[in-house]
């Protein structure tokens, strides 16, 4: 669906760019040579009911292959600054009024307008992803709407269109490539078919959510300035799960950024019953596939009542809210998560083997005169099951051990940038966690179909650096 123009003060023009992938909307079936993809080729409305027809394609083009390439290539990374605000709502409601706050962070100072009086208007179905979103702003009589949207309303009565109250809107003031800015507002619609433009908006994609979660801990300043000030119980501190959708607004037009794949998701993901290399061999031969229909399981109806009848292992809850709290953001509670499952399963394994080889008594006795020593329960265990653990595991272990006791007895937090230490831990600890239970068949739920289970993640965390300085939010381009 083609975006409606908006050009009064308060309306934001919301685009919609296609990406290399699975259901990209886009205006014909062109797709980068060698990837196969879906685009919405029409929407059509009856009865009130919002129908999409997909077409699949693949294109065919014999464009030669380049020697080299890297993500962000076509940015201009030494181009000017330009303003831009950043527009984010959270997920609940600063008990204030309208107004504008300064922020310190990183030496900068960000000047933050917090709205409280902001509606989203959404046109054929309200929808999570807010992909129907044609206005953002003061709630507006029909007749005070832009004249895109009036003229879409009035010719289209049978479609709905539907307003919703935000929560509070955070409009930050900041800055933005103007390489990337211009190449997101190009007016040429051929050039924006082309392949070399979907690529260039690839790098372009990761740079603007880059650029948006390098201000979260912005945002978090500004509410722990209003928890304090409050003692407020419902607002918290916020992650890209939390605040997944941006707008990069300047002079009234904007691109909107998402940082969680998996919230832009309105229904699940279908794939392709037939194997890969059949499709492409009946595309290649031009014959038009239906729309995929397969859906998107991890596991059949019929096989999920035996899965009610699954026992944990000790620490098996906590190693899944690890892998969980890394998703929603959460990246201490995720080392501490992970940290505790380690306890857990280590106890419960070498209290299992000083049983048998020397009684419950003593199993007893010595898990309560090493209650402080987990090392000393990792040594026994060893000693009487004949196992080593890794050198390697057995560094991760300990050093995420020391990470949590900077998180539990000196108040760390780890912040957005630093994602990747917090994910090194959990996957270590889970590998960790394997060797302890040693057992095949939850080694094999656990490890398996990785990729798979990952669809919908956020995988841009860390393509392009950001940091803070004293004159505002900086993205790099990795060294290559």
């Amino acid at each position: 669906m083609r975006p409606l123009h908006a050009a009064q003060e308060g309306e934001i023009l919301f685009v919609r760019y296609a990406f290399m992938g699975s259901y990209a909307s886009t205006s014909n079936g062109e797709l980068p040579n060698g990837r196969i993809g879906l685009c919405a080729s029409s929407i059509t409305t009856k009865q009130n009911e919002l129908t999409v027809r997909f077409e699949v394609g693949m294109n065919q083009t014999s464009a030669a292959i380049p020697s080299s390439y890297f993500i962000g290539q076509e940015i201009k990374w030494d181009a000017p600054w330009i303003e831009v605000y950043l527009w984010v709502e959270v997920p609940f409601w600063l008990m204030t009024g309208n107004g504008t706050v300064s922020v310190e962070v990183g030496g900068h100072d960000f000047e933050i307008a917090i709205h409280e009086n902001y509606f989203e208007l959404h046109v054929g179905v309200l929808s999570d992803s807010k992909e129907t979103v044609v206005y953002r702003g003061p709630w507006k009589k029909n007749d005070d709407l832009s004249e895109g949207i009036r003229k879409a309303i009035e010719t289209r009565p049978d479609v709905p269109f539907m307003w919703r109250k935000c929560k509070t809107v955070l409009k930050i003031r900041s800055r933005c490539n103007e390489d990337v800015w211009n190449t997101t507002q190009e007016p040429d619609e051929g050039k924006k078919r082309s392949i070399s433009y979907r690529a260039a908006m690839n790098g372009i994609r990761f740079y603007l959510a880059t650029l948006c979660r390098a201000h979260i801990p912005v945002v978090n300043s500004l509410l722990q300035g209003y928890r304090l000030a409050t003692y407020d119980y419902f607002p918290y501190e916020v992650s890209p799960w939390d605040v997944p959708f941006w707008m990069i607004e300047r002079s009234g037009k904007s691109i909107r950024s998402c940082l969680v794949p998996y919230r832009e998701w309105d229904s699940k993901p279908m794939g392709f019953a037939k194997p890969f290399e059949e499709l492409t061999k009946e595309i290649l031969s031009g014959q038009k596939l239906d729309p995929p229909t397969l859906p998107y399981k991890f596991i059949e109806e019929s096989d999920l009542q035996n899965g009610m009848s699954i026992v944990p292992a000790p620490g098996e809850f906590e190693l899944l809210d690890s892998l969980n709290l890394m998703e929603r953001g959460d990246y201490s509670g995720a080392v501490r998560r992970i940290t505790t499952a380690l306890e857990v399963i280590v106890e419960s394994v070498v209290g299992g083997a000083v049983e048998v080889a020397e009684g419950k008594r003593s199993a007893a006795k010595f898990l309560k005169d090493t209650q402080t020593n987990f090392p000393r329960r990792v040594e026994k265990y060893e000693q009487l099951s004949a196992r080593k653990l890794s050198n390697a595991l057995r560094t991760e272990m300990f050093a995420t051990r020391k990470l949590r006791h900077r998180i539990v007895h000196r108040g760390y937090r780890i912040g957005p940038n630093e994602r990747g230490q917090a994910q090194r831990a959990v996957d270590t600890g889970r590998w960790t966690f394997n060797w302890f239970e040693d057992n095949k068949q939850r080694y094999d739920v656990r490890e398996k179909k990785i990729a798979f289970r990952g669809l919908g993640r956020d995988l841009a965390v860390g393509i392009f650096p950001s940091t803070i300085t004293a004159d505002g939010v900086v993205v790099s381009m990795l060294p290559h």
